[in-house]
């Protein structure tokens, strides 16, 4: 009898003792759990405001997954730098007037071409949608597959733009130091021989800044000889950049003039970072194009290059005396707002990037250097018919930083050494396959006076 009261005893204790190992089981699991949720689940909040630093997609989705450390990591042989990242072919590119901008036309018309996407035209055989004046319907070709990419000369129209081209584009121009890019103009516009500047002076744009006025009007007179695509009463030295980003600054005649006004001034570059989702650097030309592969998810092999219209002339490196340097400063004052406030947003996007955002550049730096050496041999080639078996490709081997790609003749010859030509490409086929529509626009008058002639 006793033994079974103690057996019945030694049950109760071993099921006691199975309760508590379960009780504190299911309290340990509650913990975990408990943990979980409060510290290690995913925080879509905390997530979306440490990623709104780094660089947005046009949904809002960051193009990049971020590391352990909270700095975005790429993935790597090659591959694109996130699973969400989706390439980008929608864009509209603000092609000022020598800011490395005919070299990167060169980029977006190969871009274009090789996925026979649809582009926004000049009519005719022009090279410029209008400019300097605004672009209207008339001045771009009709096409019944809509438009993907506006790359031509055009001063930023938002309404006109904004009506032909997709809702998701990208906007990207690029701007350059206006007195570097005053130089570069008066070399390829020929300023100081339209303007009268005497031959034997040594630095034709200190002479011309030394007497600024007289030369101007001298310059703008009506019918001025050699002063090809710019018409009468344009200043072709004065905030050329704000201008062809549709800054209303007094040009035609009688129209809003803001450049007195610092406050609408202000009032456009923060109207520009809202609707611009990139303005690139000439003189961080590198840095500004590996943002821009970031920004639209593209690759090396979509943004290599060929240097087009780069001069060389004899006051390119000249001293100029800081007396100077302020009348320019003072006569296209807009300018400087404009490439100061777009050179400190590229730096701090440039700081937001992670700390392997140079060996990227430098990554890349190293593929343009065979991809130039490649693209110049082939421009040597005098019968582009009959190029060298030895020249039918260059291969750009895989790293952690782009797939293996080959690039061929007629990719050089897309980008180079005219890019022009690939235009004229571009518009035959257009005249093709839109024939009719064009035909069609044509019949109808044209009696706009603000009409651009080239």
């Amino acid at each position: 009898m006793w033994s079974i009261k103690k057996i019945r005893i030694k049950m109760v204790r071993r099921k006691s003792d199975l309760l508590l190992i379960f009780l504190f089981s299911f309290f340990l699991v509650y913990m975990m759990l408990l943990v979980y949720v409060t510290f290690l689940q995913p925080n879509p909040a905390y997530e979306q405001a440490h990623m709104s630093a780094y660089m947005l997609d046009l949904d809002g989705e960051s193009l990049y997954e971020l590391d352990s450390s909270g700095h975005p990591h790429r993935q790597k042989n090659g591959a694109r730098h996130a699973h969400k990242c989706k390439e980008k072919q929608n864009f509209v590119f603000i092609k000022g007037m020598k800011c490395a901008t005919t070299t990167l036309l060169g980029v977006f018309y190969r871009f274009g071409y090789t996925r026979n996407l649809s582009f926004v035209t000049p009519v005719h055989w022009k090279m410029h949608l209008n400019w300097p004046y605004p672009m209207t319907p008339r001045d771009y070709r009709p096409s019944r597959r809509g438009y993907n990419i506006l790359t031509d000369h055009a001063i930023y129209s938002e309404r006109e733009m904004a009506a032909i081209m997709p809702k998701n584009s990208v906007y990207i121009s690029i701007v350059r130091h206006p007195f570097e890019q005053l130089k570069s103009i008066f070399q390829y516009f020929k300023v100081h021989k339209v303007a009268g500047v005497p031959s034997k002076v040594e630095n034709p744009v200190v002479e011309y800044l030394s007497n600024l006025q007289h030369y101007e009007s001298f310059y703008q007179r009506h019918n001025a000889p050699n002063r090809w695509c710019v018409p009468d009463g344009f200043s072709i030295t004065k905030n050329l950049m704000s201008h062809c980003l549709g800054i209303p600054l007094g040009f035609p005649a009688g129209t809003k003039n803001i450049t007195s006004d610092n406050d609408e001034i202000q009032r456009y570059l923060v109207h520009f970072d809202r609707k611009f989702n990139l303005i690139l650097i000439a003189e961080h030309f590198f840095e500004s194009l590996i943002l821009l592969r970031r920004l639209m998810c593209w690759e090396f092999s979509d943004i290599v290059f060929n240097s087009a219209n780069v001069a060389q002339y004899k006051f390119k490196t000249m001293e100029v005396p800081d007396s100077i340097m302020d009348i320019h400063r003072n006569w296209s004052s807009v300018d400087y707002k404009l490439f100061e406030h777009f050179n400190a947003s590229l730096w701090r996007l440039i700081h937001q990037q992670g700390p392997d955002f140079y060996d990227e550049v430098e990554a890349f730096k190293i593929v343009q250097s065979q991809i130039s050496s490649y693209c110049s041999k082939i421009y040597d080639v005098k019968d582009k018919n009959s190029i060298p078996a030895y020249l039918n490709k260059t291969v750009v081997p895989s790293s952690e930083w782009t797939r293996q790609f080959s690039m061929l003749p007629k990719d050089c010859l897309l980008m180079g050494p005219n890019p022009y030509a690939t235009l004229q490409i571009i518009q035959g086929e257009s005249d093709v396959r839109d024939g009719d529509l064009i035909r069609q626009q044509d019949s109808v008058p044209d009696n706009r006076t603000m009409k651009g002639s080239c």
